[in-house]
Parts: C-alpha cells; structure tokens; sequence
C-alpha cells in the first residue's frame, strides 16, 4: 500500500465525523445576512434584480510555505505553481532559516539574484512574489536554532548572541515594516542542540526579549511541533503551556501561539 494510500485512509475512516463538523462550520462561520439593493442611473431601486456575486477576498488568512518559488525544472512547472498559489493563498511562509540566508559568515542571501539553494528561495524574489499578487509574507523562524548556520556549531555563547544580534538587525532593517508577522522561535524541544547557545537554561527567553527590541511593533510568535502541542501533555500538566508561560514570567513577549500538526506516516 502507498503512503498517500494510508494517510488518505485516516481521513476516510473519519470522513462521516468531518462531513458534520464541516457543514456545520460553514453555516455557522461561512455564512450570514446581508441586504442589497440595486439602483439605476437614477438612483431608483430596480425590484427583482438578479444578481451574481463572486468573493474575491476575505480576512481569514489561509497560507502555505512558498520554498518553492522558481524551484521547478521546468518554466512551466514554475508558472503553474505561482498560479495556483496566488489563486489560491493569502499568505506566505518564506524561509528565513539563518543556514539559508547567511550559509557563510557575513554572505547574506536576501537579494533576489542571490546563489539558489533548493527550497530556499531568496527573500526579496518572495517578498517581490507576495507584493505583486497581494499576499501577506509571514517570517520562518527567527531563531529556529536547529537550523543555525555550521559557523556557528562551536561558537561561543557570547559569539552566536552577538550574530543573533547582527541577524535580528539586518531583517529588522529590510523587512520588518514590510512583515507584520515574526516567528521567533520554532521547534525547541530537541534532544541535542546544533550549537552551544540551545543548552542555555534562558535561551528561549532572551530571544524573544531581544526579538522585541528590534521588532516593536511586529506580532511575536511561538511555534512548536506535533508532539509538544499535541501529545505531550495530561490532565494536569502541559509542556507547551509551562514554556510559553515560563517565557512571559521571565519578561518575553509573545504575541501569537502557532500549533504545527505534521501528518507523519511511521513504520
């Protein structure tokens, strides 16, 4: 049996509950009342007028990760792509994981023409993409340490604090008054860390205390992974729950919570 053929079968053997909760969901959030009139040149209502009416935006933003703009091996492949994502989103992630914008010390990968790294499209041709088809960029992640650059791998803690500084400063200079969204931190609970800075009892608060100095007025946001956000707690203990808090005890601020949910197929 294929992998799609399993996953799709977890979604059949719900399909009766999700049907209902789906309907339901549609009367009550999709839908509501609203009166038109139709007037002439005049000014006067004309009675039985028919209408049609085709949505073409809304407020509820519905997004995906845009890794792979211009990735395609074919010209046709890229402009079917771009297609179906400005059609269809109106938001984007883009990839902002400090191996992919700075892969060697001080040679940043901001600018458009910049060397192609797969997946990891160049943050200005995103941000040139979203602009044109009026989609909101969303910043991934900040300080997604497992996802630091190899320069960093035996750092110093004042070292890799001092370059987190020097990132936080040049995105906060190109993008945060074009990004309303920065994600700080994703995924921290690992078992090793890439660099020494991950084993700091205060890591994760004193990057959203210095993501607020050079993002005032952005929305901060926690991310996390399946099992933190969905498994990994009881009754009367959540993880997720005592990091978050613990992060605002200690003065960080967070601004938004996102729960990732990965479909994962295990042997």
């Amino acid at each position: 049996m294929s992998e799609r053929r399993k996953v799709l079968e977890l979604f059949e053997a719900q399909k009766d509950f999700m049907k209902e909760k789906v309907s339901a969901g549609i009367e009550q959030y999709r839908k509501g009342y609203a009166n038109v009139t139709v007037i002439d040149s005049n000014g006067n209502p004309i009675p039985h007028a028919k209408i049609k009416v085709n949505q073409k935006s809304h407020e509820f933003k519905f997004g995906a990760n845009l890794f792979m703009l211009e990735e395609f091996e074919t010209e046709e492949k890229n402009t079917l792509y771009k297609k179906h994502f400005s059609e269809t989103f109106n938001m984007a992630t883009l990839p902002f994981y400090w191996n992919a914008t700075e892969p060697e010390k001080g040679k940043l990968r901001y600018d458009k023409d910049s060397e192609k790294l797969y997946r990891r499209p160049a943050i200005d041709l995103c941000m040139e993409f979203c602009k044109e088809h009026n989609i909101e960029p969303r910043e991934h992640g900040l300080a997604y340490e497992q996802m630091f650059p190899d320069w960093l791998r035996d750092a110093s803690i004042f070292e890799i604090k001092s370059a987190f500084v020097k990132r936080c400063e040049e995105i906060a200079t190109r993008y945060k008054d074009k990004i309303p969204t920065i994600e700080v931190t994703n995924e921290i609970e690992w078992a090793e860390g890439k660099t020494p800075i991950f084993d700091e009892p205060d890591y994760a608060e004193w990057c959203y205390k210095t993501a607020s100095q050079y993002f005032p007025a952005n929305q901060l946001v926690i991310n996390d992974s399946t099992a933190l956000c969905w498994e990994d707690h009881n009754r009367t203990c959540d993880k997720y729950y005592q990091h978050i808090d613990s992060i605002l005890r200690a003065g960080g601020r967070i601004d938004a919570i996102g729960m990732q949910y990965h479909m994962m197929i295990r042997a």
